[in-house]
């Protein structure tokens, strides 16, 4: 597990992967943010190789972390039956406020996310989510395959809102299934994040967290780093940014990084940093689990802020390991 020291803000997290940029979000200025959200999570049988790690549910972890406490989300997983007795969707938790429920809507998602749902029937998804969710505003549709149960009947219309999808592994790599995708996004005026592995799941569902709720697209920094290396990064924030959100995200709980030295410069001088005995401290809160770290910054002002980042295990038998850090600013505190 990550290990957290509150002094200097040292985090000690695991090594993460890499982001593509396809699929980048890009809030316009009429953006408002989503109070109800509804994650539609395949959980076929194929998900038991493509994500065997499952990823997908870490990123929904990070997701609901990264929430306001009071904006509603539901989630349903689907597959294909080989069975007529067992259904093809079902639900995984109803839409309820993230904040008092967050640890039960993390514990549904271990409980029922199993890979153990036969084929990809899309129209179930579909049907199911707006069964359980016909208010919602936005919604999340992530797949490692194409629909392949009967034909699919343009579910994604019937409930016509935002749809960010999420495609990854050779099952959705061909044409047909690509242009599908594509199309769902399209319709519904979301976006398309087009993955070629689940590595990338957890820094993914932090850009399309960031595209619902409005902030901006996340700046990111991906490092190669071996035991013991560091790296100093450095993102300008402007005068109306009230709060920021850094997300950390990584592969193997085996490999281990600290986050410190948090300090907000502007012309040359510190004008505020996460130290106990700072003039000016940065407020910040930090989220930890086996495969991210999140971290909630306030009491901002103009400046540059600087962090440094260290790879202090590399326990997963690799010279080098790939971290994410993605940094998001936003207008609201």
């Amino acid at each position: 597990m990550a290990a957290v020291a509150v002094a200097g803000v040292i985090v000690a997290i695991g090594a993460v992967p890499g982001w593509a940029t396809a699929g980048r979000a890009h809030p316009s200025a009429a953006c408002f943010p989503a109070s109800n959200i509804e994650a539609i999570i395949d959980d076929s049988g194929s998900m038991a190789l493509t994500d065997a790690s499952t990823l997908r549910v870490k990123g929904l972890d990070l997701l609901i972390n990264s929430l306001s406490p009071g904006t509603l989300l539901g989630a349903v997983e689907f597959g294909g039956t080989f069975f007529g007795s067992f259904p093809s969707a079902d639900t995984v938790f109803a839409p309820e406020a993230v904040g008092p429920n967050a640890a039960a809507m993390k514990a549904a998602l271990e409980s029922k996310i199993k890979a153990d749902n036969g084929g990809t029937d899309y129209n179930a998804a579909f049907a199911q989510s707006d069964q359980d969710n016909p208010s919602a505003q936005a919604r999340i549709f992530l797949t490692d395959g194409g629909h392949d149960v009967g034909t699919y009947n343009n579910g994604h219309l019937v409930h016509k809102v935002p749809t960010y999808v999420i495609g990854f592994s050779f099952g959705v790599a061909d044409p047909e299934a690509q242009q599908r995708l594509q199309t769902i996004a399209s319709d519904t005026g979301g976006q398309f994040f087009p993955q070629t592995d689940s590595s990338k799941l957890q820094s993914v569902m932090d850009s399309v967290g960031a595209a619902i709720t409005c902030q901006t697209p996340p700046q990111s920094f991906t490092d190669q780093l071996k035991q013991g290396a560091s790296r100093v990064h450095t993102v300008s924030i402007g005068a109306s940014t009230k709060s920021l959100q850094i997300a950390l995200t990584w592969a193997s709980p085996l490999d281990k990084f600290t986050i410190s030295q948090l300090r907000l410069v502007n012309h040359g001088r510190v004008v505020a940093q996460a130290a106990r005995r700072a003039a000016k401290r940065l407020k910040v809160k930090t989220t930890t689990s086996p495969t991210f770290t999140l971290l909630k910054i306030s009491g901002l002002t103009r400046g540059k802020l600087s962090f440094k980042v260290k790879a202090t295990t590399i326990g997963s038998g690799q010279p080098r390991v790939t971290l994410t850090t993605q940094v998001g600013q936003s207008r609201t505190r």
